[in-house]
């Protein structure tokens, strides 16, 4: 029985890995536009929702060649590639009648490359975020991939998702960890985040581009209901959690969360299962001391007596926070899957 678990969970980190061959066409200069990041408190206030929809690039040079490319700006898009992000523009358009508000990509050419038609489309510029880049590849950086180097690439990101962010990406000077990894991209989310909600006239939509591995992590890291089967089923059969140019569309907001509303086009309950939704509370409640403790040693290595006691005081908060919302959370988890 055991054997038979296992096989669809490695299939499935295998797959998790696979896409992350990174790649990118025709350089494009895409406009450095300013980014409004509200403050906290900002936040707190506006707690106003947003649909951010994560784009994966197309096609790269390195996808076709099996390279794992993990260093921007990386290599080009193949003639496919280029030809997924011009089919994949106008699906986008037509998927958000009410109209997008911003168009962002990593610093990585094939992802800049796959938003450019987007962008043209639109009459937009792309705005372009390092904290979109993909997840860093260590000491693999550059090797062929194979089972060995894709198990040994996504093995640690694997366990962040499962709530370890301890775990560090072996030989990695960028995502040394979960907590790493999760603070450079969450920052990016929400830039997006306040550059979306920074006009009440504009559109609550905005699309970024991105990586497989950046995009399927931190998702299932971060959301309320993230469907592991699902993606791994995704993964079986492509031996990646997201095909070239395709999205994973989201709900929410830094406040309150984010919810998966799509995954590669299939669609996700907003309310997860009763087995996920305690995995979700399990989580929550294991990665808050954690991600405290790292910010205390990173304040500590700093040497600021100030920034060291801010990262204690925020610490403690978070985990205390974390402690008491643990039992409600796990009684409306009950109540949700039943029905209450």
């Amino acid at each position: 029985m055991q054997q038979g678990v296992t096989r669809p969970w490695i299939a499935g980190a295998v797959a998790l890995v696979s896409a992350s061959a990174v790649a990118a066409g025709p350089v494009v200069n895409p406009v450095a536009v300013p980014l409004t990041i509200p403050t906290a408190a900002e936040i707190l206030l506006a707690a106003q929702d947003i649909t951010l929809d994560l784009v994966r690039h197309g096609e790269s040079v390195d996808n076709a060649e099996d390279v794992l490319g993990t260093i921007p700006p990386g290599a080009a898009l193949t003639a496919l590639g280029q030809q997924q992000a011009v089919d994949v523009a106008p699906g986008i358009q037509a998927a958000f009648p009410d109209g997008i508000d911003g168009i962002y990509a990593s610093e990585f050419l094939r992802a800049q490359d796959t938003a450019q038609p987007l962008a043209d489309l639109l009459n937009m510029d792309i705005t372009t975020l390092a904290g979109l880049n993909e997840l860093h590849g260590g000491f693999l950086e550059g090797e062929p991939l194979n089972i060995l180097t894709q198990i040994g690439y996504i093995f640690a990101p694997v366990m962040w998702i499962m709530g370890q962010y301890w775990m560090p990406q072996l030989g990695s000077t960028i995502d040394v960890n979960g907590v790493v990894f999760n603070d450079r991209v969450s920052d990016a989310i929400e830039a997006i985040y306040g550059n979306t909600i920074a006009d009440p006239e504009s559109p609550t939509t905005s699309v970024a581009f991105a990586h497989a591995g950046t995009i399927a992590i931190w998702t299932l890291m971060n959301v309320k209901n993230p469907d592991l089967w699902l993606v791994i089923n995704e993964g079986i059969k492509t031996l990646s959690p997201l095909a070239n140019a395709a999205q994973v569309v989201i709900e929410g907001n830094p406040t309150d969360g984010w919810t998966l509303v799509s995954w590669d086009g299939h669609e996700v309950s907003a309310t997860p299962d009763l087995l996920t939704g305690l995995f979700v509370d399990w989580r929550d409640l294991t990665t808050a001391p954690q991600i405290a403790t790292w910010h205390i040693l990173e304040a500590i290595q700093g040497g600021d007596q100030a920034e060291i006691a801010a990262a204690l005081e925020t610490g403690f908060e978070q985990v205390v926070a974390a402690i008491s919302a643990f039992p409600q959370a796990v009684v409306d988890t009950f109540t949700d899957a039943f029905g209450g």
